[in-house]
């Protein structure tokens, strides 16, 4: 999809989606809109609702807590991806009361993790209690509710050492501060993403991520806290300078439509999307095993900041040296 027919079909989602929530909620409109356009699918308010009310009919039967209204639209449209809704409730149900077995607190945030554990896999809801455990005995004021998902992400493989991992974040976490990145939740989500590459610390990975907020800022797009945790998935998908400028092209653009005037900062996020989205696309057709988990991980973040390998060939290092 060029930059046009998606500026085209992202401006008639978002038009669509004003007109059925009323435009309470720019954020949510955003995300929706962009969710839509990449999957080149046309926002329907009826399916929507209709998917809404299956997950409320199961949420007073099974699902142990009431979703804020922003969470059901988004949860929603991850089932409207699914060939089986009815099966995809019952998997987060059960999913979810395993995480409650391991002692993760009722919270919305807990049905999202749901969402990324490996079905009745016990040993994966353990091993992500024990990660965010160590988190919170690294940062205790950082970490919260919201990063359960990421938790539950960062342990899919059965081969992690949750210690070894808490303690590279908790690293990355203070080097990054000490690169004049602001302190907070959107840097430790950063943070977490970086892990995904590896849970060993990794100095390049570092410096990359560094690089890449220099590098959008010299072309004079404004990288804010908000946009933390997309520089990491952008250095997961191996972002080079020519993916750069194309990112700072499309961005340019969605900062002159009407629809982001009171909203510029979401202009950045939806450019990233669609890059990332592209080169994802790219890769699986010249069969990248894993690079589709970083679409995953947006799913993470958006759900979060409301409020095997998967770098192609050559590895970080290799990229990295593109922008030297």
């Amino acid at each position: 999809m060029s930059e046009e027919q998606f500026i085209k079909a992202f401006q008639d989602n978002y038009n669509r989606l004003f007109n059925y929530t009323g435009g309470h909620d720019i954020q949510l409109m955003h995300s929706l809109a962009c969710r839509y356009t990449l999957a080149q699918k046309q926002f329907s308010g009826v399916i929507l609702q209709k998917i809404i009310e299956e997950i409320q009919e199961s949420g007073e039967k099974a699902l142990p807590t009431r979703l804020e209204s922003n969470t059901s639209y988004k949860l929603a449209f991850h089932l409207l991806q699914q060939e089986d809704r009815n099966k995809e409730i019952k998997h987060i149900i059960a999913n979810d009361l395993l995480l409650d077995q391991v002692k993760f607190k009722k919270t919305p945030h807990r049905i999202v993790g749901a969402l990324f554990l490996q079905p009745s896999n016990l040993e994966h809801a353990q091993r992500a209690k024990q990660l965010y455990d160590e988190m919170n005995r690294n940062q205790r004021f950082l970490t919260s509710k919201e990063d359960i998902p990421y938790a539950v992400f960062l342990t899919a493989n059965s081969n992690v050492q949750p210690k070894t991992q808490a303690d590279t974040i908790m690293k990355y976490y203070s080097n990054l501060r000490n690169n004049q990145f602001t302190m907070g939740n959107h840097l430790q989500a950063l943070a977490q993403i970086m892990t995904v590459y590896s849970e060993d610390y990794n100095k390049i990975m570092l410096e990359y991520v560094v690089k890449l907020r220099e590098e959008l800022i010299e072309r004079g797009v404004k990288v804010k806290k908000l946009h933390y945790p997309y520089l990491g998935v952008l250095a997961l998908a191996a972002t080079d300078n020519s993916k750069i400028n194309e990112l700072t092209s499309l961005h340019n653009q969605l900062m002159g439509q009407k629809i982001f005037k009171n909203v510029k900062d979401y202009a950045l996020i939806v450019a990233i999307q669609k890059i990332v989205h592209d080169l994802v696309e790219v890769h699986n057709l010249i069969d990248i095993s894993g690079l589709t988990s970083i679409l995953t991980l947006f799913d993470i973040v958006d759900f979060v900041l409301e409020l095997g390998s998967i770098i192609p060939s050559g590895g970080i290092s290799d990229v990295f040296d593109f922008f030297n």
